[in-house]
């Protein structure tokens, strides 16, 4: 992992030949040690470096999940900003919580740089593959299966979290005209089943599905994410995480913008409550304020102790100037890895669909009993589309999917004129973008 992570997006860096210098220029640089970790453009397109090419998709993955999901868990009601909380002082995170989203947000349109630089990645690798020679045909499907997933992925996410107005979501794909959501997801589903051909074996090949069913479900499109989902992750099956390193850059956002480094986003008083109906569902940690900063207890032994089952971690409570807030301990770390899919998510999306399409309340109930159970929660008796989004609330804590089921379900908690419910492309694409442009 930490030579995946160590390998930067630099890795695609074009050496331009043809330098002019004056001699002056000459001697002042002699002495300046030779450029590492650029290589010709067209030296990448040879099999010994997919590896190298996989790795830089792998590390604009995990860079953009992280941060992606601290600002829509604030533009949801699944966090919020308090300046009370201590060193929560980004007035960018204070617009995207409240709906009131100028074009200039720096906090945004950061994330819709490294959005771009993701799909640039994902893309890059998948022409490349095009023009390598390769010996084995199973490196050859790997790296389609990698650069097709990835970039259906971060379709998905221009569709699910981008827009161009404050209620119409999608996105832009290099500079093009803007793209709607359900065409965004189109091209993310296009893509993913050009994984799912490439798939290894039966493990990838599930996880492509529940990505596809997780798509399909943000769409909107119900049938076809429960026959995706059918195909999905099973109970067994590892997530698909998003991994981080304590040696590199790559460290998981969560830790610096919603946890223990910093919390800028705090958790919704509601997530305290379900641990206090129920202590199978979480955990509380100690926390206090020393000096003005948040000082936490517990071990790491603790906190993986408690991951492998319970799907609540806070720190807290903490009171300050009145406000009692909790800080998220499910990422607790730099290094915390993060899940994208996992086979929970997946019951939970089959639990819905045998509602919302096969009318089978019976299997809905036993999708959700095949999570809590594995939760050591009390199964329920009765379930139904009310109490599956009190589920998906719970175990798809901090990961994104709150501001989708929000929407999906008519839950929008911001009643202010002008709200967003989608992050806003910003004012830099808009500028340089002619295809957006309104004067």
């Amino acid at each position: 992992m930490k030579t995946l992570l160590r390998k930067h997006l630099a890795l695609v860096s074009i050496v331009v030949a043809g330098m002019v210098c004056s001699n002056s220029c000459a001697s002042y640089v002699q002495d300046i040690a030779p450029l590492i970790d650029v290589i010709a453009d067209n030296r990448l397109n040879d099999e010994s470096q997919v590896t190298f090419l996989s790795n830089g998709v792998l590390r604009q993955f995990s860079l953009c999940y992280a941060q992606m999901t601290t600002l829509v868990g604030g533009l949801s009601d699944e966090f919020f900003f308090d300046a009370r909380v201590p060193n929560a002082t980004f007035p960018t995170f204070n617009d995207i919580d409240n709906g009131i989203i100028q074009l200039d947000n720096n906090s945004v349109n950061n994330q819709w740089l490294a959005l771009g630089n993701m799909r640039f990645t994902a893309d890059n690798f998948a022409e490349r593959i095009g023009r390598i020679n390769f010996s084995n045909p199973a490196t050859r499907s790997a790296a389609l299966y990698t650069a097709n997933l990835y970039g259906g992925i971060v379709r998905f996410w221009y569709g699910a979290y981008f827009g161009l107005e404050q209620n119409r979501g999608g996105g832009v794909i290099n500079g093009g005209p803007f793209i709607p959501s359900a065409a965004m997801f189109d091209s993310a589903i296009a893509k993913l089943r050009i994984a799912l051909d490439n798939a290894a074996n039966d493990v990838q090949r599930r996880t492509v599905n529940t990505v596809i069913a997780k798509v399909q479900l943000a769409a909107e499109r119900y049938a076809d994410a429960r026959a995706a989902a059918l195909n999905g992750l099973r109970r067994g099956d590892p997530p698909l995480n998003a991994l981080y390193d304590l040696g590199t850059t790559i460290s998981n956002q969560w830790f610096f913008d919603g946890g223990r480094n910093r919390a800028q986003f705090v958790p919704s008083i509601r997530f305290a409550q379900y641990i206090l109906a129920d202590s199978l569902e979480g955990r509380f940690f100690p926390a206090r304020i020393v000096s003005g900063s948040l000082v936490y207890t517990g071990t790491d032994a603790e906190f993986n102790a408690s991951l492998a089952t319970r799907r609540l971690l806070l720190f807290g409570p903490v009171t300050n100037q009145g406000l009692t807030f909790y800080v998220q301990g499910r990422f607790p770390n730099q290094d915390s890895p993060m899940p994208f899919v996992s086979w929970q998510e997946n019951e939970l999306i089959l639990a819905e669909t045998a509602l919302r399409v096969a009318n089978n309340p019976d299997a809905a109930l036993a999708n959700v009993n095949n999570v809590r159970t594995f939760h050591n929660l009390a199964p329920r008796t009765v379930t139904n589309l009310d109490s599956i989004y009190i589920e998906r609330d719970k175990q798809l804590f901090a990961t994104g999917m709150r501001v989708i089921d929000q929407r999906r379900f008519n839950r929008w908690h911001i009643t202010t004129p002008g709200a967003w419910r989608y992050l806003p492309i910003g004012q830099p694409e808009r500028n340089t973008n002619k295809n957006l442009r309104t004067n």
